[in-house]
């Protein structure tokens, strides 16, 4: 798996002989050099590899939207004393928020050209690809483009249930080169979801995820992959959850639990795909596969995510002023000092700073020796950032499922999971979510979106046990980056 991921990175990095942020520039020689691309079928998975390995750019997938900003926003971390480089960032200075996501914007809305050059090839080259590539990337490249154009809107969009109607984005729907206009987040949703419909109906009978699942191995007749490793793509399961978090998102309870008992059924109860992990898994020595691997949907393969992400972000050798860690007693408290819990057990670890001072460190994505002594094939345990996984959906089904008691199972199946007690009848089964969601996706992004999904007017701290943080709309909400502003402003376009 570490091979041929090496190849697919040089075909995509070296092939074009360019960043992968300019392989589609509009320039003659460019455009020449964009039509040799799609000419065969190779060259359009070449293209498609270069957006998923820009996903992980530290404005992205890399840092800021999994273990970085967003992680530090939903306050996991004691970071917030004013000698910690993230500060300002842990008490929302706007300034801080705003020069953040600068990255965000531009990086996002550079892939979403080139994604929209793939898709318009995609058609005037249609008689290069056979049924099969042609579903298959076309129905990844509007996942793809639906998932950037979510991640802008729960960023730069308002809360949704509260300001649908105001405008807040544009939605690129070609690689033409011109200003859209902004667009309300009632119609950025819509636009969301029918390009995520879209997917799901391309990828329909043609995504072998379907029938045979993830198939985490190489050929072993030697010939291509791009049929193998699903879950490294926004294959037809990944884009169903992806429709479930945008549906509950928007409020749209009805269709979260659509999509998600659906994936459940299909998932779980006929085809037994993406299994939760098992104690074996998480527990064998320097081996353990502490991003639970096989119940990611959907993840970005970083081969250096030791360097990119550990150790500038957990590892031992941070002093006290840049380490992100969470405090001893609030880990204990979010995980109800159940040892027998996974993620307690096996996600953090006392260690002592270059100042000799000891403290809980999170040791998610530490590395670990995960080459399969059989196939000889890397797992990817210590290379992926997890993106969408299975237990999201159920935590979806559990809040939006009619029958407030089969929600409760739903919830209590990844509670099983994990190796944690059922909660018991009389427990607040919002609330035993919410728990749930914050203790499951730890550097992984997700929780500061569900606070601003619900509005929260405080949430809990990350510097001391039992403190809450109070909450003010505006540290939910962040600016178009001042270039953007000013350039509609010229040109008289959107506010």
């Amino acid at each position: 798996m570490i091979r041929r991921l090496k190849l697919l990175f040089c075909a995509a990095l070296f092939t074009l002989m360019v960043s992968c942020s300019d392989w589609l520039k509009v320039s003659s020689e460019d455009r020449i050099m964009e039509n040799d691309l799609f000419r065969t079928s190779h060259g359009f998975m070449t293209a498609l590899n270069g957006i998923y390995i820009d996903l992980l750019n530290t404005s992205l997938y890399g840092k800021t939207l999994t273990w970085g900003m967003t992680d530090i926003l939903a306050q996991y971390y004691t970071c917030r004393e004013k000698d910690h480089i993230y500060s300002s960032l842990a008490t929302f200075n706007n300034v801080s928020k705003n020069s953040t996501v600068n990255g965000t914007w531009s990086r996002s809305h550079a892939l979403l050209n080139n994604i929209n050059t793939l898709l318009e090839h995609c058609e005037s080259d249609r008689g290069v690809l056979n049924d099969t590539y042609y579903h298959l990337i076309k129905g990844e490249a509007l996942a793809l483009r639906a998932l950037l154009n979510f991640e802008l809107y729960r960023i730069f969009g308002p809360n949704y249930n509260g300001d649908k109607d105001s405008e807040c984005l544009p939605y690129a729907l070609t690689s033409e080169t011109k200003i859209n206009p902004l667009l309300s987040a009632k119609e950025v949703t819509r636009l969301i979801v029918e390009d995520l419909k879209n997917a799901e109906g391309l990828l329909t009978g043609y995504d072998p995820v379907i029938e045979e699942g993830v198939v985490w191995a190489d050929d072993p007749d030697g010939g291509v992959n791009d049929m193998r490793y699903r879950s490294m793509r926004l294959n037809y399961y990944a884009v169903q959850a992806l429709m479930a978090r945008v549906a509950l998102y928007c409020g749209d309870k009805e269709m979260a639990w659509e999509y998600a008992s659906k994936m459940i059924r299909g998932i779980h109860e006929e085809h037994k795909w993406f299994p939760f992990v098992t104690q074996e898994e998480v527990a064998a020595t320097d081996k353990e596969d502490r991003i639970f691997q096989n119940e990611i949907l959907f993840g970005l393969y970083n081969l250096k995510r030791k360097e990119t992400v550990y150790s500038v972000g957990f590892g031992p050798n941070l002093r006290q002023s840049s380490v992100l860690r969470v405090d001893k007693d609030i880990m204990n408290e979010m995980y109800e000092g159940d040892e027998n819990d996974f993620r307690l057990a096996y996600w953090f670890s006392e260690m002592v700073d270059p100042d000799n001072n000891s403290y809980t460190h999170m040791i998610k994505y530490m590395d670990v020796d995960d080459i399969d002594e059989k196939t000889k094939v890397s797992r990817g345990y210590t290379y992926i950032i997890p993106v969408l996984r299975m237990s999201e959906v159920y935590l979806i089904a559990a809040e939006c499922c009619p029958d407030p008691k089969v929600g409760r199972d739903y919830l209590n199946v990844v509670r099983s999971a994990r190796n944690v007690k059922n909660v018991e009848d009389e427990v607040d089964l919002m609330t035993a979510i919410e728990q749930e969601f914050r203790r499951e996706f730890l550097g992984e992004g997700q929780l500061f979106w569900l606070y601003k999904r619900k509005g929260k007017a405080e949430i809990i701290s990350g510097e001391k046990q039992g403190k809450m943080v109070s909450m003010e709309e505006r540290f939910y909400l962040f600016d178009l980056p001042q270039s953007e502003q000013y350039y509609r402003e010229e040109n008289g376009i959107g506010n």
